[in-house]
């Protein structure tokens, strides 16, 4: 059984709206372009306009979160664009109306070293709330904020009141439980692969495709965000996750797109939304990656919450 060097915390935001909120279709770009920019603004002391030129560039918080820089190494080298170590998860606010006065939640998970950076993101959180969110700028506060005691567990403990100390937990690197006897993957949100530039449709699909896609993204958090290279036989068990079948596949194709301020222009992020059966032979080298990635999401626009997926696991009688 493979074993991860991964930590994984999770964090649920209450939030008070002040005035009313209004929420996109799906809010994961919208969070993520507020919260970048208020960390930004909480942390920048050089107000460099271009992070990559700043001698700060490779310690800042800011960049290690949101820009992190290429890596050093015979694997990280190769590599264009280095993954977050951050997930928001905006599922319970897309599309919402929020009055005065009502609550609202947000879950975040923090990747590795970036757990150690949460006292500057909730400030970020709370400097959003003062400014603005989604349309018309709703104005909330933040409440209070919980800690899932073991990713997955279910147990949520309040780490920080309104105005009160911040007392986090630990960080914890999820155990791998034994292969059940049936697996199946249920796409909560859109998974966008992409195989040379060209989006993967229910069509063309294949556990291969998704697979090597999480196993890449699983070995570069673990090297830029936990220091530890994860050493396999990867063109090997890329061959071997072709044999690999899909069983009553329900798969269908979510479009949605977001206003890129970089780019200035609205850009395509639709992806793969349903479910699948997992056949068992030859799937058990894979089941770490598959149970580790519930907590780190797969494809392109994680960060947004997109790629978010659980395991419905099966011992022949009844769910686990």
């Amino acid at each position: 059984m493979r074993h991860f060097s991964l930590p994984i915390a999770r964090y649920r935001l209450t939030l008070r709206a002040l005035t009313p909120i209004q929420f996109p279709a799906y809010a994961g770009s919208t969070w993520r372009g507020a919260f970048g920019h208020a960390l930004r603004r909480t942390v920048c002391i050089t107000r460099e306009p271009d992070c990559r030129q700043c001698l700060l560039w490779r310690s800042c918080v800011y960049s290690q979160v949101f820009e992190t820089p290429a890596g050093q190494g015979p694997l990280l080298e190769k590599i264009n664009a280095a993954p977050h170590p951050y997930i928001m998860q905006p599922l319970a606010t897309s599309g919402q109306q929020y009055a005065p006065g009502e609550v609202l939640s947000l879950e975040l998970s923090l990747l590795g070293a970036a757990i150690g950076h949460l006292p500057y993101l909730l400030h970020a959180m709370q400097q959003v709330g003062e400014r603005g969110i989604g349309k018309g700028d709703g104005r909330y506060a933040l409440v209070a904020v919980a800690q899932e005691v073991t990713p997955g567990a279910g147990e949520w403990v309040q780490i920080q009141a309104a105005g009160g100390d911040l007392q986090a937990l630990a960080g914890v690197v999820p155990l791998i439980p034994p292969m059940p006897e049936g697996v199946q993957v249920r796409l909560l949100t859109p998974l966008r692969l992409l195989q040379e530039g060209t989006p993967i449709r229910s069509s063309r699909f294949t556990f291969q495709l998704f697979i090597n896609a999480l196993m890449r993204r699983i070995t570069l958090l673990h090297a830029y965000h936990a220091g530890v290279e994860l050493t396999a036989d990867f063109k090997a068990l890329s061959q071997q996750a072709a044999a690999v079948t899909l069983g009553d596949a329900d798969l269908h194709w979510h479009e949605w797109s977001r206003y890129s301020n970089r780019q200035q222009n609205h850009v395509q992020m639709g992806g793969l939304v349903g479910s699948f059966m997992l056949g068992l032979d030859g799937l058990e080298d894979f089941w770490p990656w598959l149970w580790l990635g519930q907590w780190v999401h797969a494809g392109k626009g994680a960060v947004m919450g997109m790629g978010g997926y659980a395991l419905d696991c099966y011992t022949g009688e009844k769910a686990m």
